[in-house]
Order: structure tokens, then sequence, then C-alpha cells
């Protein structure tokens, strides 16, 4: 090589690069949309998840909206009882998060509530959840999550393509290199849930694959 010459990183190399630093900048940008929801909208005994490996940038992110997610919701009588009723975010068996969930929660309250998390295996257990989250791994199993879910007040998040669409609540995407949201209204009317207007501002709406066009 001349001294002329400049060093090249391989095609692959730089492609994912560029991925790493457009998710850190993801991540950076999910803690200004924290901040600036909590802002716009300055509102009025579960299992903790265990530590794994640590998790990729894309799911420190995904971590961190699963919260802003549970903290702009209005939450229904049902689905919080009482005073200390926790709001629980669940892990539908596959847990991609590691130990990043429980660190975005840790310590951290939503209008008095304590916020949780759980690891859960089991179908009938998700009723005791306000947000659960079922990863492309386990996208095969939405019916059955929506089905034990029924006459809940439940939002389940995914990042599947086309979950929301076909039921699921909120679904992760990525445009751009951008990690973006979706949000089935649908979904959100039949769980009997406001989700706040900041927060669909924010989001792509979408409805249920069989809702009738123009309504």
């Amino acid at each position: 090589m001349s001294t002329n010459d400049t060093y090249r990183l391989p095609g692959s190399l730089r492609q994912r690069r560029r991925n790493i630093l457009s998710l850190q900048a993801a991540y950076l940008r999910s803690q200004i949309f924290a901040i600036v929801l909590a802002i716009l909208l300055a509102l009025a005994g579960a299992t903790p998840i265990r530590a794994q490996a640590s998790p990729s940038v894309e799911y420190q992110v995904k971590a961190a909206f699963l919260f802003n997610f549970a903290k702009f919701v209005e939450w229904t009588p049902d689905a919080l009882p009482s005073d200390k009723s926790p709001i629980t975010l669940c892990v539908f068996k596959h847990d991609p998060f590691g130990a990043a969930l429980a660190e975005v929660i840790r310590g951290k309250t939503i209008n008095n509530h304590e916020v949780t998390a759980r690891r859960i295996n089991q179908l009938p257990e998700l009723k005791s959840c306000q947000l659960v989250f079922v990863s492309s791994v386990e996208d095969k199993h939405l019916s059955e999550v929506l089905g034990s879910l029924k006459g809940t007040s439940a939002i389940v998040v995914g990042e599947g393509a086309g979950f929301a669409e076909h039921g699921g609540g909120i679904q992760f995407f990525l445009e751009d290199n951008k990690l973006r949201f979706a949000i089935n209204v649908d979904a959100v009317h039949r769980a009997h849930l406001t989700v706040s207007s900041k927060l669909l501002a924010l989001a792509k709406i979408v409805h249920d694959q069989d809702h009738p066009k123009g309504s």
C-alpha cells in the first residue's frame, strides 16, 4: 500500500458501524422523547427480571420506550384496582432485554404506582400485566396472547412485521434506520384505554387488518 492510499473498511463493516451509530442515536432520542413528553404531559408482588447478558443498544432503546408507553396511557380502574397496584411490564417467553428493562424501571413510579417487570412463560399469567412485550421470536403466538388478554385492559407491544395490523397495540419498526412505532387505535379501544394525544402524534396510526377503509 502506498503512502497515498487510504485504508477503507469492508462494506459489511461500514454498514455495521453505521447501524450501531444509528441505534446509539436512537437511544439518545428516546431519552429526549421521555423528557419532552414529561414536560408536555406534566399531568397530573411481581417477580423481577434477572440480569442476563448485556443487551444490544436496540433493546436498551426499546426498554426506554416501553416505560414511556406505560407512562402515557390512562389506565382503567380494572387494570389498577387499588392505589397500591403495580404497573407491570411483562415480557412473554423469549427475553431480548437482558438487564435493560430492569435498569430502566428501577425506582420508577407512574402516578404513585410502582413499576415492576416480569418474564411470563404461561398464557394465563398474562392477566397480571398492564403491558406485554412479544419479541419477534414469539410473534407466532400473538393470537394466543391476544386471546388470553381478551376483556382485560392491557397493551400488547411487539416488533414483528404486521404486528399492529394483526391486533397488537403498539409495534416497533425501523424507518430510514430510525426506530419508530405504530399504534393500533382499534386495539387500544378494545382494551378500554386512552393513549395520550401527544404520544399518538409521535406514532404511525394503524387499524386492524380487516378495519373498513375510510372509517
